[in-house]
């Protein structure tokens, strides 16, 4: 029998999946083909019982490959995406949210450097999420070539591509008339067809079936409101019967081209079950509304943002025709182990680019062998949103050392049982292999299961914060060229990536405030080459903040030249390191209105 290697997830520094033997030279890597769709939830599929749903091709997919129903992945987008992406925990990359949360570190590796590595050509196509941020675009984390969507315009969208040469510093964007997902799936259609001589890693991140659900896609949608669908739900199932037939063509084209044999396909969403009806959930994960209930056919508890199943909860699909056996799969999956199996089955050794413990394990053994039986490390995940989220009240978290243990909502997932400890230091426990609607608390029953599961779930939360990555915004990195910078040679920063604040700044979007004296702002730098650099804020409402000064390395700059998107404060000598960058208000000349800063940017002579 075949096993996986068991460990810790964070205790130990994660489990390190090893990938095994190298392809032999004589024969050609298996292509990837990683399909993300974006919020699609354990029932939204045909073969997962929903009775209304069209999705034949997807079905088709499960048919013919390999299902994992027990698999979980993240709350939410951006940390369902940065565990498929780096083989780790997402707290443990720097994300805790959607943006601003979204902090994938500069220090992380991402899933297309190892193939880049190994030769393979590489692109990325879809939803701008983790790839987007400082030092992550897609050509700066691996993929050769990017074709994206910046928000979620399923139709009519502004979408960017990567401009000629290497490493472009900016998207080169374009309206696009019809549909995004269309659009999409021709431009992964070419890419299989000119790359069919060798192999490959595309990666298709669509934006459905994420809100909003408009417009209604009209040629799908009369079917869904004939079979009693309101007006939201046969929107929400014409986008999803939409992908479903993109997701087709990309099959046919593989089939096609004679590369049906050796592409590994993964299906899977990034995180579970939403739609408007998620904004009534109550405090137990519980959502009363008619479109809730038609669409929930698995009746899961929670939603998208929340550790209930229904929110980390989705099906994995893997197929390759020959390769893995088709049918169910009864083994524990999890988000972290994407990375370690498409490593394990492309012959890919890890060491081939320096990262980060993986916290996931490679799935190979169940995909191989059905009736293996496989160990697999328990995840833990945590609430991103509401009751039981962590509280940043000024848009950041200042000391995440204060943060409590009983003030938030985790959970700890096996492949049997499912601790959840919850605000109050209220603790849960379910058989979830038995009871995936979470409905019976056995605790009590359980008590030795329990207060394991419970200090090991205390023992990843204290890891996370213990490590110093947690709830930590991203740092400025200044003087390393194959960061992200204008063209001009201007590195630069999000305003919102604060460290501390004071006063009556606030953080978003934006950071706000600086109209009162002592109103302050702290960031943290990484400066990778010495020199000097002329600093400049961007924002909104600047003409008439002459009173703000910048404070970095010993030195004080006064504002110098004002505008009303700007602020310009001269030039600085910054050395080699890390070190806090400050931007005070001093007292203004009479009432001001609050200054609002969206990108910290450094021009120096490299």
């Amino acid at each position: 029998m075949k096993k996986w290697i068991t460990g810790l997830l964070v205790v130990a520094g994660c489990v390190a999946a090893i990938a095994k033997s190298s392809v032999d030279g004589t024969l050609r890597s298996p292509n990837i083909l990683l399909i993300i769709s974006d919020d699609q939830g354990y029932s939204d599929f045909g073969f997962m019982g929903n009775p209304v749903l069209r999705t034949p091709r997807i079905d088709g997919l499960a048919k013919n490959g390999a299902v994992f129903r027990n698999y979980v992945t993240g709350a939410a987008c951006s940390p369902g995406r940065s565990m498929i992406f780096t083989g780790r925990n997402h707290l443990l990359t720097g994300v805790w949210g959607v943006p601003p949360r979204q902090n994938l570190r500069t220090d992380e590796a991402m899933m297309p450097a190892f193939f880049k590595a190994a030769g393979y050509e590489t692109y990325y196509i879809g939803k701008n999420d983790c790839v987007s941020q400082h030092h992550t675009l897609p050509w700066f984390a691996g993929w050769n070539d990017a074709f994206c969507v910046g928000g979620y315009q399923h139709y009519a969208a502004i979408l960017q591509r990567k401009p000629s040469g290497e490493k472009p510093i900016a998207w080169s964007n374009k309206k696009f008339e019809g549909w995004t997902a269309e659009h999409h799936t021709d431009e992964g259609i070419r890419f299989i067809k000119e790359n069919s001589e060798k192999p490959w890693l595309l990666t298709m991140a669509y934006i459905i079936p994420h809100t909003p659900w408009a417009p209604a896609d009209e040629r799908f949608a009369p079917y869904y409101r004939d079979q009693g669908c309101s007006e939201s739900i046969a929107a929400c199932y014409s986008h999803i019967e939409q992908m479903d037939t993109c997701v087709g063509r990309l099959l046919d084209t593989l089939k096609e081209t004679g590369q049906d044999q050796r592409t590994l396909v993964i299906y899977v969403s990034d995180n579970g079950q939403t739609g408007p009806s998620a904004k009534k959930v109550s405090t137990e994960g519980m959502i009363a509304t008619d479109d809730w209930a038609a669409r929930n056919v698995a009746e899961l508890r929670g939603c998208k943002s929340l550790v209930w199943e229904n929110g980390i909860r989705v099906p994995l699909i893997v197929s390759m025709p020959g390769t893995v056996q088709p049918g169910e799969r009864e083994q524990f999956g999890a988000a972290e182990d994407l990375l370690p199996t498409v490593l394990d089955y492309a012959g890919i050794n890890d060491g081939i680019v320096p990262h980060k413990p993986f916290c996931g394990v490679s799935l190979r053994p169940a995909l191989d062998d059905a009736d293996a039986i496989c160990e697999h490390p328990e995840m833990f995940r945590m609430t991103i949103w509401g009751d039981g989220m962590p509280q940043a009240p000024q848009g950041y978290v200042e000391d995440p050392s204060s943060l409590r243990f009983e003030d938030h909502h985790m959970a700890l997932r096996g492949a049997k049982f499912k601790l959840h400890a919850r605000p109050g230091g209220n603790v849960e426990l379910y058989d979830i292999a038995n009871d995936i609607g979470e409905t019976k608390e056995i605790s009590r029953r359980f008590p030795e299961v329990t207060e394991r599961m419970l200090a090991e779930c205390r023992r990843r939360w204290e890891y996370a914060i213990d490590e110093g990555k947690a709830f930590r915004m991203a740092r400025i990195v200044v003087g390393d060229p194959s960061t992200w910078k204008y063209g001009d040679g201007t590195f630069w920063g999000y305003a919102s990536k604060v460290q501390e604040t004071e006063g009556s700044v606030r953080v978003g979007a934006l950071t706000r405030g600086f109209s009162k004296a002592g109103d302050r702002a702290v960031y943290k730098l990484d400066v990778v080459k010495a020199g000097g650099y002329s600093l400049c804020l961007k924002g909104k409402g600047m003409a008439g903040a002459n009173h703000l000064s910048v404070q970095v390395a010993g030195q004080t700059l006064a504002a110098q030249k004002t505008a009303d998107d700007s602020i310009e404060f001269g030039t600085m000598n910054l050395p080699v390191g890390e070190m806090n960058l400050e931007i005070v208000a001093g007292r203004p000349d009479g009432k001001t209105e609050p200054v609002q800063i969206e990108r910290i940017l450094f021009k120096g002579q490299l």
